[in-house]
């Protein structure tokens, strides 16, 4: 309806303009008042250049079974992924941008008040408005070296998992996506983009959240020291816009009461095939990277309503590092620590503490609602509770350990 929509764009401030018609005759005409300027036939777009036609090699990439993981020390481990640069503090680059503006941002990058952690989405609104949105982001190359579908869903998955961990409507969500990839002339180049654009649409199905628009960004290559010409990793980022009905009911990643209890949700599988603890190793360890969870979606949706009725006192995604290191980027949000024990995670300590596995968020809650909000998430484990001691408490399957504050300040902002 066309009053409609001028309508809507005029109480947005749109400017906007009825400029034509569709005539049917796939002819175009354009006239300045009663002078046509141009009349042309449009042909030349429907039966004009024939379509490309190119060779995708759709074979997935070899399995490789899993060879042992071992971690000495498991506190040392948390700081070493802590001091990666693909997690430690952002902050020098935060700060170096005009990332607030117009005092609009209710929730931003870096954990309020004490700005010492990172945020997982971040939320802005009009001044005058009780309405906002929220903003996530999904990315981890590494799985696309062994799996580019599952890739795809994981990081639907997670820039999901930030705008809802914010207490974004998980039913309103709009994806982006941004490819880079190699020369898709290279059928295995291809193959692995036919992939990943099927795990974008699985998932976009799965979470009922469509893709509104995306930039893609092909033939991204260099020529090797030998003189090879070699493809980046291929790598795809999607970014979650998601409505806020009620700002005033957003959660944060800090940790806000001693004595709350500590609740992870999801399922933790032995997932471990491109994880940083991989990375770190040094080496292929073989297994899965982190498979689609399709039950996520309704978990999201109840986590959501339990946000709207104030039952969550703070909330962090599980993703890059996991387990271990959402506990620590929890506990670096305020002056607070965590005393948790991981053997209901998972049958072994390496996986129970790294394992990548999607569909995760750590929740804080009050200890008299816990059975409530377990029983309504339906997957979810009690791990601890928070303590006014700031540092990190774990037990494991095989020991306990303790990871200082400062150690974990240290590690995380050392390298920013």
């Amino acid at each position: 309806d066309v009053p409609e929509v001028l309508h809507l764009c005029l109480v947005r401030g749109v400017k906007a303009t009825v400029i034509g018609e569709f005539t049917g005759t796939r002819r175009l005409i354009v006239q300045h008042g009663s002078e046509i300027v141009v009349d042309m036939p449009t042909d030349f777009l429907f039966d004009g250049r024939p379509q490309r036609e190119m060779i995708a090699d759709l074979e997935p990439h070899p399995t490789l079974a899993t060879t042992s993981r071992r971690v000495a020390d498991h506190a040392q481990m948390v700081c070493q992924l802590l001091a990666h640069p693909n997690l430690a503090s952002k902050e020098a680059v935060i700060r170096r941008y005009d990332h607030e503006i117009l005092g609009a941002t209710v929730i931003g990058p870096m954990s309020a008040p004490w700005q010492t952690g990172p945020s997982d989405g971040v939320v802005i609104v009009r001044p005058e408005d009780e309405n906002g949105f929220a903003l996530g982001i999904g990315v981890n190359a590494r799985y696309g070296l062994y799996d580019c579908r599952s890739m795809a869903w994981s990081a639907v998955d997670e820039a999901m998992r930030n705008v809802v961990s914010v207490g974004a409507d998980p039913s309103a969500v709009a994806l982006l996506d941004n490819f880079s990839w190699g020369d898709p002339s290279r059928p295995s180049t291809l193959g692995d983009l036919v992939h990943a654009v099927e795990g974008c649409c699985a998932a976009a199905l799965a979470f009922s959240a469509p893709f509104v628009s995306g930039k893609d960004s092909l033939n991204n290559e260099y020529e090797s020291d030998s003189g090879v010409r070699q493809s980046i990793p291929p790598t795809l980022v999607i970014t979650a816009l998601a409505h806020v009905p009620n700002v005033d009911q957003c959660v944060s990643s800090t940790l806000r009461t001693v004595g709350s209890a500590i609740v992870m949700t999801g399922l933790t599988n032995d997932e471990l095939r491109g994880s940083h603890l991989d990375l770190l190793l040094g080496s292929d360890h073989g297994g899965l990277v982190p498979q689609p969870d399709t039950t996520a979606p309704l978990r999201y949706r109840a986590l959501y309503e339990l946000v709207q009725q104030g039952k969550i006192r703070s909330a962090h995604d599980c993703s890059e590092g996991g387990l271990a290191v959402a506990l620590a980027e929890y506990c670096l949000t305020s002056p607070l620590g965590l005393n948790v024990d991981i053997r209901a995670v998972a049958a072994t300590d390496v996986v129970a503490l790294y394992a990548e596995s999607n569909g995760r968020i750590l929740l804080e809650v009050d200890p008299n609602l816990v059975d409530e909000v377990c029983a309504r998430l339906g997957l979810a484990v009690v791990l601890g509770s928070i303590t006014e001691d700031p540092d990190l408490h774990c037990r494991t399957h095989d020991t306990q350990f303790c990871v200082r504050r400062a150690q974990m300040v240290t590690a995380w902002s050392g390298a920013s």
